[in-house]
């Protein structure tokens, strides 16, 4: 008895609360007059769009009107995310209103929009509510593949608010295919985080759930105790989906126990359907309440349900006609502004063509002109380039024929000058000994024989000097005969085994070549001589058709040429041979070590390549 008593309260309470769903809420009526004193910005578009979720379920047209406002405003502020948001809105309330296609064709547009602002809410909200279209059309393969998306998203982004509705949604569609361990599973744990989170109106819809989901599996009082649960939370909302739900639920399951209650809830069911004009609550009600009735065998009261069943869809269809013109209206106004974003896209796309051609062509001139002003730069360099060698090289020229004319002038000046005079001494001295001689006594007479030999090795070493200084072997008879002369003349003068081999010289060179070639070979044997303590010297000239070998080795003490390299005084005669031959624009190549004696190798080019090469001489480091 007691339990009748609650239920009969129940059933007057909703009753009021679903009358009261008919009319705007107090919440509704602060939301208007707010409006009413709010100028065109982001504030009014959010007031817009939360009237139009409070009417979403009552009153979807009211909803689409209201929306289609927040929808016109949000694009001319340029407000994307109000713009995505009561897209998402829209297409709520015409899936409210049983406009399927038109709602998806809303949300998919709102989560294009989702993705390319990027607005990851939006992209939940859409994914859910596509979920949610499918399912309802009995699609729900599909409605999983979206609210599965949706989950995966929420659950990256830790949005458990916006995960808590989806759950439900999944364990309906899972209701709805029979697998019932699945739907419980989903339902659950969305009643928990509605818990949590204080979602009152997902908590009311999984309830609702709940107790289908226990009735199928047979647990009567649980689902009972569900749907009551599920009512009774549902006081003053606007649920009309879940209020028909569980009251028909109940129905069903007081068909066996409680036959005179079963036509109540099968009643009030219709009611709340009715009140929330929810179409598919008011076809599912009044038909299971004309089933009832003709099994019973009350044919008037079927046939009365019947009717009430065709007007109440009458009623419901004017009103969804109403609906599906604005869904028409709007189907239309999306297509307007696709074609209109299209039409923009196109024009931008053409503006951004037109700009790169103008850019390439811009940076092709300015390119263009860069290559022009440093080719001629590059010219102008070549061109000094060219000169500072042509100076370089006349400067070289000149210092070498310079440095061999003083050899010349000091060779002639010795050779004229202090040889003459010698010769005159040793006359003298020869004279002086005999006319003396009858009176000199033994040791005057090697007195004079000594001061003779002096004269005489003076003389022979001033012809010497004189000799190497103007070399006129080197241009009467060409390098090798001068520079088997000259080893000549060092071996008669030391212990030291020369050994010199000249190949393809039968024909005379350059002049010039020849003369730093024999100037180079001077160096090299005067250093040997000087720092190497050798006992073997070789020299060898190889001529071959483009360039010319020097070779000079010694078994001397060796040294490290890179330990020169720190010394400021040190390497002269290195540094003057790699002069001369960087004037030829040859290479010098030294490989010694301590204890080890030293090669050193000399390349000069030969032919056309070496006369351009003297016009293109620099000093280069000697390599080791």
């Amino acid at each position: 008895m007691r339990e009748s008593l609650v239920v009969i309260w129940l059933l007057c309470s909703t009753a009021v609360g679903s009358l009261a769903a008919r009319q705007p809420s107090a919440r509704a009526d602060s939301l208007q007059r707010l409006l009413a004193t709010t100028p065109p910005d982001t504030t009014r578009v959010h007031l817009l769009m939360l009237l139009a979720w409070d009417r979403t379920d009552d009153d979807p047209l009211a909803a689409v009107r209201y929306g289609r406002q927040c929808l016109r405003l949000a694009r001319q502020l340029g407000f994307k995310t109000g713009e995505c948001r009561a897209l998402l809105m829209l297409g709520w309330a015409f899936l409210r209103s049983g406009n399927y296609p038109t709602a998806v064709q809303t949300q998919l547009q709102a989560r294009r929009l989702a993705e390319a602002i990027p607005y990851a809410g939006g992209i939940i909200h859409a994914d859910n509510a596509l979920g949610y279209a499918y399912a309802e059309q009995g699609r729900y393969p599909s409605a999983l593949r979206y609210y599965f998306r949706a989950i995966a998203l929420a659950r990256q982004r830790h949005d458990h608010v916006l995960l808590t509705p989806i759950l439900g949604n999944v364990g309906q569609a899972y209701l709805e295919q029979g697998r019932l361990d699945s739907a419980w599973h989903y339902t659950w744990e969305g009643y928990r985080y509605d818990l949590r989170y204080h979602d009152q109106h997902s908590e009311i819809g999984d309830l609702s759930l709940l107790g289908d989901i226990a009735a199928r599996r047979g647990q009567q009082l649980e689902a009972r105790r569900y749907y009551l649960r599920s009512i009774a939370r549902s006081v003053g909302m606007p649920v009309s989906y879940a209020l028909c739900r569980s009251y028909l639920g109940l129905a069903r399951l007081a068909q066996v126990q409680q036959p005179h209650q079963m036509l109540a809830y099968a009643r009030q069911a219709l009611l709340a359907s009715e009140q929330g004009r929810y179409a598919k609550g008011v076809f599912e009600a009044s038909g299971y309440l004309a089933q009832m009735m003709a099994a019973r065998g009350d044919s008037a009261q079927a046939y009365r349900y019947l009717a009430m069943a065709a007007g109440t869809r009458d009623s419901l269809f004017s009103h969804s006609r109403q609906v599906q013109i604005q869904a028409l209206d709007f189907s239309e106004y999306l297509r307007q502004q696709t074609l209109a974003e299209q039409s923009r896209q196109a024009t931008a796309a053409r503006r951004q063509y037109w700009g790169r051609v103008a850019l390439l062509l811009l940076a092709g001139s300015i390119g263009g002109i860069y290559l022009l002003l440093n080719r001629r730069r590059l010219q102008q360099q070549v061109a000094f380039a060219q000169e500072r060698q042509q100076l370089e090289r006349r400067r070289a020229e000149e210092v070498l024929a310079a440095e061999e004319r003083e050899r010349r002038r000091i060779g002639a000046d010795l050779h004229d000058g202090l040889g003459q005079l010698l010769s005159v001494v040793k006359l003298n001295l020869g004279a002086l000994r005999n006319e003396l001689e009858p009176s000199l006594r033994k040791s005057q007479r090697q007195q004079f024989g000594a001061a003779l030999d002096v004269v005489d090795e003076s003389v022979r070493e001033v012809r010497g000097i004189s000799h190497n200084l103007a070399p006129y072997v080197l241009i009467k008879r060409g390098l090798a005969e001068a520079v088997r002369s000259f080893l000549d003349k060092i071996g008669c003068a030391s212990r030291l085994h020369i050994e010199f081999e000249a190949l393809g010289l039968e024909e005379r060179l350059d002049p010039a070549v020849e003369l730093v070639v024999f100037r180079v070979v001077q160096e090299l044997v005067q250093n040997i001589l000087k720092h190497a303590q050798a006992t073997t010297l070789s020299v060898q000239l190889l001529r071959q058709p483009h360039r010319l070998t020097v070779l000079v080795e010694d078994n001397g003490v060796g040294f490290c040429p890179t330990s020169l390299a720190g010394q400021p005084n040190a390497g002269i005669g290195l540094r003057n041979i790699e002069s001369r031959v960087a004037y030829l624009s040859g290479t010098v190549h030294i490989d010694s070590r301590p204890g080890r004696g030293t090669s050193t190798t000399v390349e000069i080019p030969l032919g056309p390549a070496g006369a351009a090469g003297r016009g293109q001489a620099r000093p280069d480091r000697l390599k080791t």
